[in-house]
């Protein structure tokens, strides 16, 4: 992950993952806004498994754990409030800037 932007507001981020790859299950702490630029992935989230692809969204209320398992080459900004961090539960506070 790589962060863009950042703004008294907001801050973007980028992921890009090959085909294949997890991001492991995680949190955000604040709502996060998830675009799909390229490729596909499966989000797993409330019980539930979506499939997005290109030119899809989807808004994750803060602190729902949820993951990433990558269909395709992938690529999405993720939208988050300014200082919310992501933490993966398997491992140690992962801040994104």
């Amino acid at each position: 992950m790589k962060q863009l932007e950042v703004n008294e507001h907001f801050q973007v981020v980028k992921v890009e993952l090959t085909a294949g790859a997890n991001m492991k299950r995680h949190i955000a702490t604040s709502d996060a806004c998830l675009i799909v630029e390229e490729g596909n992935a499966l989000l797993i989230y409330a019980g539930e498994t979506y499939e997005l692809g290109k030119g899809e969204t989807f808004l994750i209320p803060a602190n729902e754990q949820h993951m990433l398992k990558i269909i395709n080459d992938f690529k999405a900004w993720i939208v988050l409030a300014n200082g919310a961090k992501i933490k993966y539960l398997e491992a140690d506070n992962i801040y994104i800037n």
